[in-house]
């Protein structure tokens, strides 16, 4: 189980900036804040997460960021944010209380899937 903690530990500190990356312009995209008063730093990087190409002004005009390494490394990223999740959970039932354990992933699938259901927009 130790080495399963360190696993999880550098995964963790290895992924978290690019993580911390894709979550934040994750967030500044659901409230459209990468076009408030038009083109500026979130909008550039928006475009990297959305689509893998940096726009500068002009659509027509940019620069790809898309590569074969970059996408293994985004790949590998997620790869491992799903085995540190997994390594997490086998944690939090093997050190803490498994009820709460499992109350909190019940709740954590639950809540979603209610909010879903219940703001779901028909066409």
């Amino acid at each position: 189980m130790t080495f399963l903690r360190r696993l999880h530990l550098y995964l963790g500190c290895f992924f978290a900036p690019l993580l911390m990356f894709f979550s934040i312009s994750g967030i500044w995209q659901v409230y459209g804040l990468q076009w408030v008063n038009g083109p500026n730093i979130l909008t550039y990087l928006s475009t990297i997460h959305m689509g893998h190409n940096l726009f500068f002004k002009d659509p027509t005009k940019a620069y790809s960021f898309t590569s074969p390494y970059l996408e293994f490394f985004v790949v590998l990223m997620a790869a491992s944010l799903v085995l540190s999740i997994i390594l997490g959970v086998i944690m939090a039932f093997k050190f803490g209380r498994s009820t709460l354990a499992l109350a909190s992933l019940a709740a954590g699938t639950l809540i979603p899937l209610i909010l879903i259901i219940v703001f779901a927009h028909k066409p």
